[in-house]
């Protein structure tokens, strides 16, 4: 029985999707999960083949029929994973932040799920109390996360990070939520992957990275401006796109005046207190210890001739992208060559300080250390060095120059590192060179 080698790590990332999903993935889904560029589908096809009959099985030319022959027995109720538990808690909170104040009775099906997973848990360790009701349990996720015992087995988990942080959904939720269930969050995402395979199957990498930095340099813009770029050289193949990108800024509030936030210029909301503040809690603090100046606001009469690209591009493209121009910015005034996107996004820094010293860096705003995400980036073989980075701002939480050690081992040549340590270096490497030459 002619059986592929991969058919272990395909099973095992099967059976974690249909823990989420009612239905089966597409092939590019499914090379996502599997840690493979969706350019790859043909080969997971290919290895598909080998199990068809065996371990799976789908109807020809009918999407997401891919299905398991033989799941294997459910877990015994001892073995609930408290990870995934987190995941729908977090899930069912960004669906509930999510919408509007007279629909929010019904409990979302993940934060249910979530909490009867949570409560059984610890019923079964019968070592505390949990919040058995909606409003004891938005109590609850207001305290450090690590005070629920069994979270003790998450590892690099800071003492600090919770599920609520005032009054809004944590960061720390936000990058625990399972993507794609929510369908309009889903949609809005899906169109970045869209661009990246359309741009990787045409060679686009020019357009790409001027789209790229578009909707992280204007997340909003006045609709003039939005036309002449839909008629640009380099944006014009990707016209099809932005209009999926960019919706009209009063779709996404009703406001007699417009305000924006002074980091990453995307449209505040309203608080219940009247005042505005960025979407993202991370940058609402960081405008604040950076002391910048409020951005002047529009009225709704000059808003309405406005557009904004959609809550989903602003969370996956807009704010990761921000700190990757600004250390690309940083490199770049230290006179060292840096290609954002490179190989239409294989990482997203590469710096060539000469033929002989290339770092290839990814760059990660995260609010916890996952090893599984970070043993998906490879060590680049094309490269002098690979890193890792994250911002210095996230050190206190992640106490990367403390885990380091301990992680650096287990990713194959991978180095992590924080924003101002690649600075530094770099700073080094350019004193060094210019001393030598004058010399």
């Amino acid at each position: 029985m002619k059986i592929t080698k991969h058919r272990d790590k395909i099973l095992e990332v099967l059976r974690e999707w249909f823990r989420i999903h009612k239905q089966g993935p597409t092939l590019e889904e499914l090379c996502t999960e599997l840690a493979m560029q969706p350019r790859q589908k043909a080969t997971v096809q290919r290895w598909l083949q080998t199990m068809r009959g065996i371990d799976v099985e789908w109807e020809d030319n009918a999407a997401r029929s891919l299905r398991l022959l033989a799941p294997e027995a459910e877990e015994p109720e001892l073995q609930i994973s408290v990870t995934e538990t987190l995941r729908y808690l977090a899930t069912g909170l960004a669906e509930w932040g999510q919408r509007e104040p007279s629909k929010r009775e019904h409990i979302p099906t993940a934060l249910r799920i979530g909490m009867s997973r949570m409560y059984l848990t610890s019923l079964l360790q019968g070592d505390e109390q949990v919040p058995s009701n909606l409003p004891d349990f938005f109590d609850w996720a207001k305290n450090p996360v690590v005070e629920w015992k069994p979270a003790a087995e998450i590892k690099h988990l800071s003492t600090d990070v919770t599920l609520i942080e005032d009054g809004s959904v944590s960061h720390f939720a936000e990058q625990w939520e399972v993507k794609g269930v929510d369908v309009e969050r889903q949609v809005q995402e899906k169109v970045l992957q869209d661009v990246l395979e359309y741009c990787r199957g045409h060679q686009l990498g020019d357009a790409y990275r001027t789209y790229r930095k578009l909707i992280i340099d204007r997340p909003v813009l006045p609709y003039p401006e939005y036309r002449r770029l839909l008629s640009s050289s380099q944006l014009r193949p990707l016209r099809e796109f932005l209009s999926q990108t960019y919706v009209d800024l009063v779709d996404l509030a009703e406001e007699n005046t417009y305000h924006f936030c002074p980091r990453c210029n995307y449209l505040m909301r309203r608080r219940r207190d009247g005042i505005h503040s960025c979407r993202n809690k991370n940058c609402e603090q960081l405008s604040a210890k950076l002391h910048l100046p409020p951005l002047p606001p529009i009225p709704k009469h000059e808003a309405e001739t406005w557009k904004a690209v959609t809550p989903g591009v602003y969370r996956y493209g807009t704010i990761p992208g921000i700190w990757e121009i600004q250390l690309a910015e940083s490199l770049t005034k230290l006179g060292i060559r840096v290609t954002l996107w490179p190989e239409i996004d294989e990482f997203d820094l590469l710096v060539e300080f000469s033929k002989k010293i290339r770092w290839a860096i990814d760059v990660k705003d995260w609010e916890y250390l996952d090893e599984e995400r970070l043993q998906k980036v490879k060590y680049r073989l094309d490269a002098t060095q690979t890193f890792i980075v994250f911002p210095d701002e996230r050190e206190d939480k992640l106490r990367i120059q403390v885990v380091r050690q301990q992680l650096e081992p287990e990713l194959g040549g991978v180095r992590l590192m924080l924003i101002g340590e690649i600075i530094s270096q770099a700073e080094k490497i350019m004193e060094d060179r210019n001393r030598a030459r004058s010399c």
